[in-house]
């Protein structure tokens, strides 16, 4: 388990990094984030010094990642898209969406901002709805409705929370200039992806 105090300063983002000094009420939360996900990432250890903004920021992300009623797969071709113009993002999820079966020519297509091949129909819904949520120019009616075809209410609700809360976190990302981990870093984030789980937790292992 990665432990953000134990970084040179700086090395998350440019705010110096959160220390048990400039910030005692992010211990506790910083530990419920390690918890949830086996690492605190240098994105949420930028918002480190608002200590309840991290809590309920990083409670969004558990959900996204974890709680909706996506795919692993899907939930990866969501978060691909969003951030495939974000290096800290893409080096964090490409690696994550080839874990859970996105292949590369996938990502080939994704990187160069269309929406793969041969997919699915649902998959293929739900990557034309997400280059067009985040386009800021709307969604066309058959896009939506190819949507509202392929998933429930609440999937459809889960896709569009997911795309806006890592549109939020790319713009955290640019703005605050978040440093991508170093590899045997991300390796921690690939492990515990492999975890098994009940429901969004975790099981403990032996």
């Amino acid at each position: 388990m990665s432990s953000p105090w134990d970084a040179a300063p700086g090395r998350a983002c440019r705010l110096p990094d959160p220390t048990p000094e400039s910030a005692p009420d992010t211990a506790a939360v910083f530990a419920k984030v390690a918890a949830s996900r086996g690492w605190v990432s240098n994105l949420l250890t930028s918002l480190g010094h608002a200590p309840e903004a991290l809590a309920r920021f990083s409670a969004l992300g558990h959900y996204g990642r974890y709680g909706t009623e996506l795919s692993e797969r899907q939930r990866e071709l969501v978060i691909c898209i969003v951030g495939r113009n974000i290096a800290y993002a893409w080096a964090h999820h490409a690696p994550l969406a080839l874990d859970c079966g996105v292949t590369e020519a996938e990502l080939t297509a994704i990187k160069s901002g269309r929406t793969p091949e041969g997919l699915s129909t649902a998959d293929q819904a739900l990557c034309d709805f997400v280059f067009a949520f985040t386009s800021f120019s709307g969604v066309p009616e058959p896009v939506w409705q190819a949507i509202a075809g392929s998933f429930t209410t609440r999937q459809a609700t889960d896709i569009a929370m997911l795309s806006a809360y890592y549109l939020a976190a790319g713009s955290l990302i640019m703005g605050l200039r978040v440093q991508v981990e170093p590899p045997e870093i991300l390796q921690i984030e690939r492990d515990w992806q492999k975890r098994p789980r009940d429901g969004d937790q975790v099981v403990a292992q032996g």
